[in-house]
Protein backbone atom coordinates (compact mmCIF):
# COMPACT_ATOMS: atom_id res chain seq x y z
CA UNK A 1 0.00 0.00 0.00
CA UNK A 2 1.14 3.54 -1.10
CA UNK A 3 1.51 5.50 1.81
CA UNK A 4 -0.97 8.09 1.90
CA UNK A 5 0.41 11.62 1.12
CA UNK A 6 -0.76 14.65 1.86
CA UNK A 7 -2.43 17.48 -1.22
CA UNK A 8 0.48 20.01 -2.21
CA UNK A 9 -0.67 23.61 -0.59
CA UNK A 10 -1.97 26.20 -3.08
CA UNK A 11 0.05 28.51 -4.25
CA UNK A 12 -1.61 32.72 -3.73
CA UNK A 13 -0.52 32.86 -7.66
CA UNK A 14 -2.62 29.69 -8.68
CA UNK A 15 -5.62 30.54 -6.47
CA UNK A 16 -5.91 34.33 -7.65
CA UNK A 17 -5.43 32.77 -11.70
CA UNK A 18 -8.89 30.62 -10.78
CA UNK A 19 -10.22 33.08 -9.22
CA UNK A 20 -10.17 35.97 -11.76
CA UNK A 21 -11.55 32.78 -14.30
CA UNK A 22 -14.45 31.58 -12.08
CA UNK A 23 -15.42 35.59 -11.89
CA UNK A 24 -15.17 35.91 -15.54
CA UNK A 25 -17.10 33.34 -15.78
CA UNK A 26 -20.02 34.11 -13.19
CA UNK A 27 -19.71 37.97 -12.99
CA UNK A 28 -18.96 39.40 -9.69
CA UNK A 29 -22.26 39.23 -8.30
CA UNK A 30 -22.30 35.62 -8.37
CA UNK A 31 -18.49 35.20 -7.33
CA UNK A 32 -18.36 33.44 -4.09
CA UNK A 33 -15.52 31.80 -1.88
CA UNK A 34 -17.56 28.63 -1.66
CA UNK A 35 -17.57 28.44 -5.14
CA UNK A 36 -13.94 29.32 -5.63
CA UNK A 37 -12.98 26.51 -2.75
CA UNK A 38 -15.10 24.17 -5.24
CA UNK A 39 -13.55 24.82 -8.55
CA UNK A 40 -10.23 24.61 -6.32
CA UNK A 41 -11.45 21.55 -4.81
CA UNK A 42 -9.78 23.38 -1.42
CA UNK A 43 -12.03 24.21 1.75
CA UNK A 44 -12.87 28.12 1.16
CA UNK A 45 -10.66 28.57 4.40
CA UNK A 46 -7.79 27.82 2.74
CA UNK A 47 -8.51 30.98 0.77
CA UNK A 48 -8.56 33.00 3.76
CA UNK A 49 -5.12 31.86 4.73
CA UNK A 50 -3.51 33.29 1.90
CA UNK A 51 -5.20 36.66 1.69
CA UNK A 52 -7.08 37.17 5.29
CA UNK A 53 -10.13 37.89 3.71
CA UNK A 54 -12.49 38.05 0.67
CA UNK A 55 -11.71 41.91 0.04
CA UNK A 56 -7.73 40.48 0.59
CA UNK A 57 -8.27 38.20 -2.42
CA UNK A 58 -10.41 40.77 -4.26
CA UNK A 59 -7.10 43.21 -3.66
CA UNK A 60 -4.54 40.51 -5.40
CA UNK A 61 -6.91 39.68 -8.18
CA UNK A 62 -7.09 43.39 -9.02
CA UNK A 63 -3.33 43.77 -8.73
CA UNK A 64 -2.87 41.00 -10.80
CA UNK A 65 -4.76 42.93 -13.52
CA UNK A 66 -2.50 45.63 -12.68
CA UNK A 67 0.37 43.61 -13.93
CA UNK A 68 -0.56 43.22 -17.03
CA UNK A 69 -0.09 46.58 -17.56
CA UNK A 70 3.24 47.50 -19.68
CA UNK A 71 5.06 50.61 -18.66
CA UNK A 72 4.69 53.86 -20.95
CA UNK A 73 7.70 54.90 -22.78
CA UNK A 74 9.98 57.14 -20.44
CA UNK A 75 11.05 59.46 -23.62
CA UNK A 76 7.46 60.13 -24.10
CA UNK A 77 6.55 63.66 -22.96
CA UNK A 78 3.71 63.45 -20.35
CA UNK A 79 0.33 63.41 -22.29
CA UNK A 80 2.31 60.80 -24.20
CA UNK A 81 3.14 58.62 -20.82
CA UNK A 82 -1.00 59.44 -19.51
CA UNK A 83 -2.18 58.54 -22.98
CA UNK A 84 -0.37 55.22 -23.37
CA UNK A 85 -1.53 54.25 -19.49
CA UNK A 86 -4.86 55.24 -20.38
CA UNK A 87 -4.97 52.39 -23.27
CA UNK A 88 -3.12 50.13 -21.47
CA UNK A 89 -6.12 50.10 -18.87
CA UNK A 90 -8.17 49.65 -21.98
CA UNK A 91 -6.60 46.41 -22.70
CA UNK A 92 -6.96 45.27 -19.52
CA UNK A 93 -10.11 45.75 -19.22
CA UNK A 94 -11.33 44.69 -22.69
CA UNK A 95 -9.92 41.30 -21.96
CA UNK A 96 -11.19 41.07 -18.01
CA UNK A 97 -14.41 43.13 -18.00
CA UNK A 98 -15.86 41.62 -14.95
CA UNK A 99 -12.67 41.36 -12.75
CA UNK A 100 -11.69 45.20 -13.71
CA UNK A 101 -14.68 46.33 -12.00
CA UNK A 102 -12.38 45.53 -8.84
CA UNK A 103 -10.13 48.22 -10.18
CA UNK A 104 -11.81 50.85 -8.75
CA UNK A 105 -12.84 49.45 -5.22
CA UNK A 106 -8.79 49.91 -4.00
CA UNK A 107 -6.68 53.40 -3.38
CA UNK A 108 -3.85 51.12 -4.82
CA UNK A 109 -4.18 47.13 -5.82
CA UNK A 110 -0.87 46.21 -4.46
CA UNK A 111 3.07 45.76 -5.36
CA UNK A 112 1.57 45.99 -9.27
CA UNK A 113 0.67 48.88 -9.02
CA UNK A 114 2.97 51.47 -7.40
CA UNK A 115 5.70 51.96 -10.51
CA UNK A 116 2.36 52.59 -12.76
CA UNK A 117 0.93 55.88 -9.81
CA UNK A 118 4.44 56.82 -9.95
CA UNK A 119 4.58 57.44 -13.76
CA UNK A 120 0.83 59.31 -13.24
CA UNK A 121 2.48 62.07 -10.58
CA UNK A 122 5.65 62.18 -12.35
CA UNK A 123 3.82 63.39 -15.62
CA UNK A 124 1.34 65.55 -14.06
CA UNK A 125 4.12 67.21 -11.93
CA UNK A 126 5.29 67.66 -15.25
CA UNK A 127 2.91 68.88 -16.76
CA UNK A 128 2.89 71.68 -13.88
CA UNK A 129 1.13 70.91 -10.98
CA UNK A 130 1.68 71.45 -7.46
CA UNK A 131 1.92 68.75 -4.79
CA UNK A 132 -1.64 69.03 -3.52
CA UNK A 133 -3.11 69.84 -6.71
CA UNK A 134 -1.30 66.84 -7.87
CA UNK A 135 -2.36 64.65 -4.99
CA UNK A 136 -6.22 65.88 -5.65
CA UNK A 137 -5.61 65.77 -9.95
CA UNK A 138 -3.79 62.41 -9.97
CA UNK A 139 -7.13 60.81 -8.41
CA UNK A 140 -9.12 62.29 -10.29
CA UNK A 141 -6.93 60.86 -13.38
CA UNK A 142 -7.33 56.96 -12.18
CA UNK A 143 -11.18 57.75 -11.60
CA UNK A 144 -11.56 58.80 -15.14
CA UNK A 145 -9.96 56.67 -16.56
CA UNK A 146 -10.95 53.29 -15.00
CA UNK A 147 -14.34 54.20 -15.11
CA UNK A 148 -14.10 55.16 -18.79
CA UNK A 149 -12.63 51.76 -19.43
CA UNK A 150 -15.07 49.89 -17.32
CA UNK A 151 -18.24 51.42 -19.16
CA UNK A 152 -16.32 50.60 -22.29
CA UNK A 153 -15.81 46.88 -20.79
CA UNK A 154 -19.53 46.68 -19.76
CA UNK A 155 -20.91 47.46 -22.81
CA UNK A 156 -21.40 50.98 -22.14
CA UNK A 157 -19.49 53.02 -25.02
CA UNK A 158 -21.50 51.37 -28.21
CA UNK A 159 -23.94 52.33 -30.92
CA UNK A 160 -27.32 52.65 -30.03
CA UNK A 161 -29.83 49.90 -30.61
CA UNK A 162 -32.83 50.04 -32.83
CA UNK A 163 -35.29 50.28 -29.50
CA UNK A 164 -33.30 52.89 -28.13
CA UNK A 165 -32.67 54.71 -31.47
CA UNK A 166 -36.85 54.77 -31.93
CA UNK A 167 -37.19 56.11 -28.61
CA UNK A 168 -35.21 59.17 -29.35
CA UNK A 169 -37.03 59.82 -32.16
CA UNK A 170 -40.52 59.51 -30.80
CA UNK A 171 -39.32 62.36 -28.29
CA UNK A 172 -41.05 65.74 -28.93
CA UNK A 173 -39.97 68.22 -30.25
CA UNK A 174 -38.25 71.10 -30.04
CA UNK A 175 -37.78 69.98 -25.83
CA UNK A 176 -35.49 66.96 -27.49
CA UNK A 177 -34.33 68.88 -30.97
CA UNK A 178 -30.69 68.14 -30.14
CA UNK A 179 -30.49 64.92 -28.78
CA UNK A 180 -33.14 64.09 -31.68
CA UNK A 181 -30.37 65.44 -33.91
CA UNK A 182 -27.62 63.25 -32.35
CA UNK A 183 -29.53 59.59 -33.60
CA UNK A 184 -27.52 59.15 -37.21
CA UNK A 185 -24.33 59.62 -34.58
CA UNK A 186 -25.81 57.63 -31.85
CA UNK A 187 -26.12 54.52 -34.49
CA UNK A 188 -22.51 54.86 -35.81
CA UNK A 189 -20.20 55.48 -32.33
CA UNK A 190 -17.29 53.57 -31.83
CA UNK A 191 -16.31 52.77 -28.71
CA UNK A 192 -12.93 52.88 -29.54
CA UNK A 193 -12.83 56.15 -30.93
CA UNK A 194 -14.91 57.75 -27.96
CA UNK A 195 -12.25 56.25 -25.50
CA UNK A 196 -9.47 57.97 -27.53
CA UNK A 197 -11.22 60.96 -27.60
CA UNK A 198 -12.30 61.13 -24.04
CA UNK A 199 -8.62 60.63 -22.96
CA UNK A 200 -7.19 63.59 -25.47
CA UNK A 201 -10.46 65.53 -23.95
CA UNK A 202 -8.93 64.68 -19.87
CA UNK A 203 -5.30 65.43 -21.28
CA UNK A 204 -6.45 68.83 -22.78
CA UNK A 205 -8.09 69.69 -19.42
CA UNK A 206 -5.12 69.09 -17.46
CA UNK A 207 -3.12 71.02 -19.98
CA UNK A 208 -5.53 74.25 -19.51
CA UNK A 209 -5.80 73.48 -15.36
CA UNK A 210 -1.69 72.97 -14.81
CA UNK A 211 -1.62 76.18 -17.55
CA UNK A 212 -4.26 78.00 -15.06
CA UNK A 213 -2.28 76.69 -11.91
CA UNK A 214 1.18 78.17 -12.89
CA UNK A 215 -0.44 81.85 -13.88
CA UNK A 216 -1.99 82.11 -10.62
CA UNK A 217 0.30 84.45 -7.88
CA UNK A 218 1.99 81.98 -5.23
CA UNK A 219 0.81 83.32 -1.51
CA UNK A 220 3.00 85.25 0.22
CA UNK A 221 3.70 84.21 3.97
Amino acid sequence: MKPKTEPRPLAPEAIVAAAIELIEHVGEADFSLRKLGQKLGCDPMTVLYHFKSKDGLLRAMADHLTAQLRASDPTLDWRGRLRALALQYRRVALAFPCTFGLMSRFWTTGPADYQHIETVYQALEEAGFGDQDLAEVGIGWYATVIGLAAAEARGFLRVACDLEAREITQLPEPSFATVRRLVPAFRSLSSERSYRLMVEVVLDGLDSAATRRRAQPRATA
